[in-house]
Parts: C-alpha cells; sequence; structure tokens
C-alpha cells in the first residue's frame, strides 16, 4: 500500500470533520450574517475533503496490488503444478493450500502422510 497518499486521505478527512465542526460553530454564533462567507467557505471545504478523501485511500489500497499484478503478469517463466484431486491411499479431498509441502515437486497428504505424485512444468511466454 502506499502510505502517503493513504495518510493524506486519512489527514483529509480529519480536517474535513473539524471544518464541518466549525461550520457548526459558525452557525451557532450570533454573528452568523457577518461570517456567512466563513459559513460557506467551510461547508464547502468539509465537504469536499469528507468526498475526496476516502477516495484518495482507496486509490492508495488498490494502485498497490495493482502494480503487483502487473509484475506477475510480465513474468516469462511460469509453472503449472498438477496434484492428484483425491489421495489414491485414504481418499480424502485434496486442496493445493491444504499439502504438506516437502520440497519444490513433492508433497504429503495432510490426512495420511502418504507421498503423492505431483507433476509439474514450466511454459515460457514470447512476451
Amino acid at each position: 500500500m502506499r502510505k502517503v497518499p493513504f495518510i493524506i486521505g486519512v489527514l483529509m478527512i480529519l480536517v474535513g470533520i473539524y471544518s464541518f465542526w466549525w461550520y457548526f460553530q459558525i452557525l451557532m454564533s450570533d454573528e452568523f450574517i457577518e461570517q456567512l462567507y466563513l459559513w460557506i467557505a467551510a461547508l464547502v471545504i468539509a465537504i469536499l475533503l469528507i468526498s475526496c478523501g476516502p477516495g484518495l485511500m482507496a486509490w492508495a489500497y488498490v494502485s498497490s496490488y495493482q502494480s503487483s499484478y502487473k509484475r506477475i503478469a510480465k513474468q516469462k517463466e511460469w509453472q503449472i503444478i498438477q496434484i492428484p484431486l483425491k489421495c489414491a491411499e485414504c481418499g480424502n479431498d485434496i486442496s493445493f493450500r491444504s499439502l504438506e509441502w516437502i520440497g519444490d515437486d513433492e508433497a504429503r497428504c495432510p490426512f495420511c502422510s502418504k507421498d503423492l505424485e505431483i507433476r509439474s512444468s514450466r511454459s515460457y511466454t514470447n512476451s
């Protein structure tokens, strides 16, 4: 995540909240008519900051993931791993995340600890 835009977004929200508080202080004062321009300015600033702050925070959060996906998409080499759907020994369903990995191409069944046959292939792209 990009920290600087995220922090700026949080500060925008906090300043917007303070601006709303100041707006209500002017609204409740006896000199409301004399400070009408300040009242309007405080309201506009509060609305803009509170509206744009969360958008900036979301952009900072999403842009970091977008750059990592672009980096993955530009990889020249991919590896495809094939695992059996069920263990031949115990018959339980196997998922990629539940495997106990011993080495690069070696895994065990998480239920019965039997070594599984893992097939891997590497593919190369031309881009």
